[in-house]
């Protein structure tokens, strides 16, 4: 996905799929196991929070680190994260929803988002941008890549979910982000996180979404294909 001078950021399925441990007492996975080998990254200086599909953004630093991870967390119901500081390992996970990775170099603040439906249409990336930017992050300069997720040729949804869309995006925005299909619905994610991030003050041309679909691509796991406890992982990294 990302890599810079400044950062370096990616997606995978590990090998196993399993990023989450059934208690916070029990070891580390082995995908994360083998993923701070590959980075070369302790596990210590790794974060996840503990999901929800909401829109609670939080900023992070060393002491967080670990968190999810090799000990428990106090990132509780956490959808977003951003730091001002080198060496850590933001991660979240996902199987279907999409992961937002943020990053302004010139103000050295990165972040990192797991958006699903429910979150594209909230607070979560106007959270973001403002803990971005109590950091020293310049809207305008802030780079976006929206990593892979479910296409929205795979993403069928229901009417309720255009109605919540309905409460925040106008009647031609909706036209770019639903589509109709003999007589199905389906939800174009990337075109609604794009509307969002624009809202923020964030430019067109500082926006990258990736091309890669969970569903479509079967070396990744994902939720609406069937795939149940296993998930995709998210991570980016501020280079020291």
């Amino acid at each position: 996905m990302i890599d810079s001078d400044f950062a370096l950021a990616g997606f995978t399925s590990g090998k196993e799929g399993i990023w989450s441990r059934n208690e916070p007492s029990d070891p580390p996975t082995n995908d994360y196991t083998a993923l701070s080998k590959k980075l070369e990254m302790p596990l210590s200086r790794f974060i996840r929070p503990y999901q929800a599909g909401g829109d609670k953004v939080e900023i992070v630093g060393s002491e967080h680190g670990g968190s999810g991870v090799i000990k428990d967390n106090d990132l509780r119901k956490v959808d977003g994260l951003i730091t001002a500081e080198k060496g850590l390992v933001l991660s979240i996970i996902a199987a279907d929803c999409v992961p937002v990775y943020l990053v302004d170099e010139k103000a050295e603040v990165i972040g990192l988002l797991h958006c699903g439906w429910r979150s594209a249409a909230g607070m979560l990336i106007h959270n973001a941008v403002e803990r971005m930017k109590k950091l020293g992050a310049v809207p305008s300069d802030i780079q976006i890549i929206i990593g892979p997720h479910i296409c929205a040729d795979c993403y069928e949804v229901g009417e309720e979910v255009r109605d919540e869309y309905a409460k925040v995006f106008a009647p031609e925005e909706l036209e770019r982000v639903f589509q109709q299909r003999e007589g199905r619905l389906y939800l174009n994610l990337t075109q609604a996180i794009r509307l969002k991030l624009t809202s923020e003050g964030i430019s067109c041309k500082n926006i990258c979404a990736a091309s890669g679909c969970t569903c479509h691509d079967t070396t990744y796991y994902s939720y609406r294909r069937g795939d149940r406890g296993k998930q995709n992982l998210a991570y980016i990294i501020m280079k020291e």
